[in-house]
């Protein structure tokens, strides 16, 4: 069942991602609900990852 809200803001999700989050040596293999917004920023981040409160995120768990 999806979220009524995206895992990053108030929009509505757009679809549910696998995401990697990592800090340091801290690595967590997730999936989120995203609206188009942040999945675009994620992608456009690529490798390097998307920062978010501490967190570099990026699409994929590879």
């Amino acid at each position: 069942m999806a979220l009524e809200r995206c895992e990053f803001c108030t929009a509505r999700p757009r679809e549910e991602v696998a995401v990697l989050r990592w800090r340091g040596d801290d690595r967590d293999r997730l999936t989120l609900w995203l609206c188009g917004k942040h999945l675009e920023r994620m992608q456009k981040a690529g490798t390097r990852g998307w920062e978010h409160s501490g967190w570099l995120h990026k699409v994929g768990w590879w």
